[in-house]
């Protein structure tokens, strides 16, 4: 108990933590979409002024699928136990997400 706040049960204390767990995790989406967003845009420019060209050799596509298949299956694990973790119905999680997308 940190504080006089009990942050295990279902108290206030709870509610808090669960807010702010959410409002952290928008903040972090939006910063990510955004960074996202930045490098799609590059790259079009890139693609686009004739810096970069983007057709697919056929070493290109195997290195492109043996990439995808050895490692997308651990990372979707990992993503599914984190989000095993996050109380995604709790209205306050959901109102955190809501504030930390739009105001983060």
């Amino acid at each position: 108990m940190a504080f006089g706040v009990d942050l295990t049960s279902n108290g206030t204390g709870f509610i808090i933590a669960t807010f702010l767990i959410g409002l952290l995790l928008g903040v972090v989406v939006k910063k990510v979409f955004k960074l996202a967003l930045a490098i799609v845009a590059l790259v079009i420019v890139l693609v686009v002024t004739g810096y970069v060209n983007l057709s697919l050799t056929q070493d290109r596509q195997q290195t492109i699928y043996r990439t995808f298949s050895s490692s997308l299956p651990t990372v979707l694990s990992k993503a599914e136990q984190v989000a095993t973790l996050l109380p995604l119905t709790s209205v306050a999680f959901l109102a955190g997400i809501a504030i930390g997308l739009w105001k983060g």
